[in-house]
């Protein structure tokens, strides 16, 4: 594969993305909301008429320089995902956005057959991240557009199958002025197709039963792979890894951190497994200040 290829893969992919509008609905969500911060169902329409819906989360106290930072929030690979609220409590405005298929939006649309990592495998053009990965800049789209937003001041922090998905809207979409990467998924595929440790799993074990697609698999993989996408990153980016972590290894994940040529920072975990982790939180966080300015 050429680095031509992939980019006019991207650049065809995006520019039919541009040609569709968000057409966002909002409705107030109480349940969701606090003293601190409040909580709006939101429907939008994305990439290929495909429609996601997410939560959008404000603080309750009045920007103190016009506008608010914004933050996109995408859910592990299981698709479910909590509102982060510690970061609208600490001035972020927050978009918790479903892709397609996942959490939320399986109200709007499911799978009709295999797994997120195995749909439409050996089909660039059907493949579902190609569509996932549109559903995040859709969600740029939102956020840059509404009123108390700052457009110049986006960022976005996920984790796991989050973390990739972060990792190639940062490549995709220069609108980012940061990213934090926690644990990421989909990366490294020439490695992580031989992965025996859920959910690579779904992806190995599609390879054994079709061993005659494994360079068509391959070659669908290529394109979607931060390992070929991260030279594109031009924003700060941070990541960690957890050196027990069976789900996102060490060696999936550290080649896609050294071909980002942005400003960047990885924390390596000796004891970490893949879970959360109270000091790279904190580190996050702090890199969302610095970089957004909350």
């Amino acid at each position: 594969m050429s680095t031509a290829a992939l980019s006019s893969f991207w650049k065809r992919t995006i520019e039919e993305l541009a040609q569709s509008k968000a057409n966002p609905a909002m409705e107030e969500a109480p349940e969701l909301s606090a003293r601190d911060y409040r909580t709006r169902r939101v429907v939008l329409d994305s990439f290929q008429g495909r429609r996601l819906r997410g939560w959008y989360t404000t603080p309750t106290d009045p920007p103190p320089a016009g506008r608010f930072p914004g933050v996109l929030a995408v859910p592990g690979y299981g698709g479910a995902k909590v509102i982060p609220t510690h970061l609208a409590i600490n001035g972020f405005v927050v978009l918790t956005l479903f892709p397609r298929a996942q959490g939320e939006s399986r109200q709007e649309w499911q799978l009709e057959h295999s797994t997120k990592i195995t749909y439409h495998l050996t089909d660039r053009e059907k493949y579902y991240y190609r569509g996932a990965y549109m559903d995040c800049l859709r969600g740029l789209d939102f956020l840059s557009s509404q009123p108390e937003v700052d457009p110049n001041r986006l960022g976005m922090w996920s984790r796991s199958q989050g973390g990739g998905l972060t990792l190639a809207t940062a490549a995709l979409d220069s609108r980012l002025s940061v990213a934090v990467a926690e644990e990421p998924f989909l990366c490294n595929f020439p490695v992580s197709i031989d992965i025996t440790s859920r959910p690579y799993l779904e992806l190995h074990d599609y390879a054994a039963a079709h061993p005659e697609q494994r360079q068509a698999i391959l070659d669908t993989l290529y394109y979607f792979d931060p390992l070929n996408l991260a030279e594109n990153i031009s924003c700060p980016t941070l990541m960690n890894i957890g050196m027990k972590d069976e789900t996102c290894p060490y060696r999936t994940i550290m080649p896609v951190f050294e071909k980002i040529t942005a400003p960047k920072a990885i924390h390596v975990y000796p004891e970490l497994t893949h879970s959360p982790c109270s000091d790279f939180n904190a580190h996050a966080m702090s890199w969302l200040r610095r970089y957004l300015g909350a």
